[in-house]
């Protein structure tokens, strides 16, 4: 199994950022390793097929509204900035 999205971010660090969102939760799933999960929003699948850019930043803007840009640098950076913006 690879590590990283299509876009070459680490799945571990992904899910250690999603974690650290209020409210989401991350589940292992059958198909796709990790799962996040938010309530009232569609289940977002994190795997090595996943582009980050594409499938899971617009999930976490829809999560918690900070704005796509800072998403996906936060993402490759593997922090979340201090000052990330909500729309």
């Amino acid at each position: 199994m690879a590590n990283k999205t299509r876009d070459g971010i680490k799945l571990t660090q992904i899910i250690q950022m999603l974690t650290k969102l209020s409210g989401v939760e991350i589940r292992k799933g059958k198909k796709h390793p990790y799962i996040a999960m938010y309530n009232g929003l569609r289940p977002c699948p994190v795997a090595a097929s996943t582009d980050a850019k594409t499938m899971i930043v617009p999930w976490i803007e829809q999560a918690s509204g900070y704005e796509r840009n800072n998403i996906y640098s936060s993402l490759k950076s593997g922090k979340w900035y201090k000052r990330i913006e909500k729309k």
